[in-house]
């Protein structure tokens, strides 16, 4: 959880590990559109996607994420007030071979066969 994570950090974050495949940024409340852009742009290995409850994602961040990580397969979206029901749809029709996904987890780990 990362209430208080700004854009220069999501930036630098993106641009300096592209490799990355699941990014959980659940309540990040102070990404912007610039953040989303970034993700959008530099995160092309992106499968999983945890936006659940980011306050200032919108319609605009939605669709940064949509146009940019193409390789998303799951991007798990609820509590985001400023993100519109026609921008969702809009998400979906473009991005159908993405999974969005309502429940939220709240911890991610790598997988081990031994648990």
């Amino acid at each position: 959880m990362c209430r208080s994570v700004s854009d220069a950090s999501i930036i630098a974050i993106a641009k300096g590990c592209t490799l990355l495949e699941e990014w959980n940024l659940a309540l990040c409340h102070e990404v912007s559109i610039s953040g989303w852009q970034a993700v959008g742009l530099y995160c092309q290995n992106l499968k999983r996607l945890h936006v659940n409850r980011c306050l200032d994602l919108t319609d605009n961040g939605l669709r940064a994420l949509r146009d940019g990580c193409r390789s998303l397969s799951i991007l798990y979206l609820n509590g985001c007030a400023r993100v519109t029901p026609l921008a969702l749809e809009l998400f979906k029709s473009h991005r159908g071979d993405v999974c969005i996904k309502e429940e939220e987890v709240m911890c991610i780990k790598p997988y081990s066969p031994f648990r």
